[in-house]
């Protein structure tokens, strides 16, 4: 390597001493280190832009235990409306003519519930503003604040299900939050895929996941 040394108006090549250079390598090398560590515990540790009173490393895995979420999924559903209007950030969700009975939904209730209408939200969008008509015509509205309710970030987790029955290193799903309507009750549920050690449903392999809903909030008006 050579050094291109300037000294007063005039300016001339030397080879750089190869002290010099082995101390300039083992300079840079360290910066380096320092940069990516410094990268490395800014990308693991909190502040969340979802949870920002967050400050312990987020793995995505049993190892958060109890385990946390840092950014959401948000569902809704209406029942026995007459209309029905959700508003959650700049999304909202609107059923213009009567919604249907959970009854009429048959077996694909609660599956339907999430749905998600959005994805990967990292904050959350305000509160939650639902104006709708019960079944009998009664015009209502409900706000719901998820910041509030889901003040400390941490995931619910469907009863019985325990940190030991959990393997490790294996990815805990995405938080999916629903908003259900259903005449004059207002629900709010989660769903997180988990996984699970043992089959939940014996005989089926393909039953190593723990997905029930949580409910989190219920309200008629």
């Amino acid at each position: 390597m050579a050094w291109i040394l300037s000294y007063g108006d005039g300016a001339h090549r030397r080879s750089a001493p190869r002290s010099s250079s082995l101390f300039v390598a083992m300079l840079a090398t360290t910066l380096l280190c320092a940069c990516q560590s410094a990268m490395s515990s800014d990308r693991d540790f909190g502040p969340y832009p979802g949870a920002p009173n967050i400050d312990r490393r987020y793995t995505g895995t049993v190892a958060d235990w109890p385990l946390f979420f840092i950014k959401h999924n948000f569902s809704t559903q209406c029942f026995d409306t007459q209309y029905c209007l959700v508003k959650y950030g700049s999304m909202p969700s609107e059923h213009r003519e009567p919604t249907s009975s959970i009854a009429s939904v048959g077996k694909n209730y609660p599956g339907i519930l999430t749905g998600a209408v959005r994805i990967g939200i990292d904050n959350f969008a305000g509160p939650v503003e639902v104006t709708w008509r019960s079944k009998d015509g009664t015009p209502l509205e409900a706000r719901i604040d998820f910041e509030e309710l889901f003040k400390d970030r941490l995931v619910p987790i469907p009863p019985g299900v325990e940190r030991d029955e959990i393997p490790e290193k294996v990815g805990i799903g995405a938080t999916t939050i629903v908003v259900e309507v259903n005449d004059r009750t207002v629900n709010v549920y989660t769903r997180t895929r988990i996984p699970m050690k043992e089959e939940q449903i014996p005989g089926n392999r393909y039953s190593t996941n723990n997905d029930d809903l949580v409910r989190v909030f219920t309200r008629t008006y």
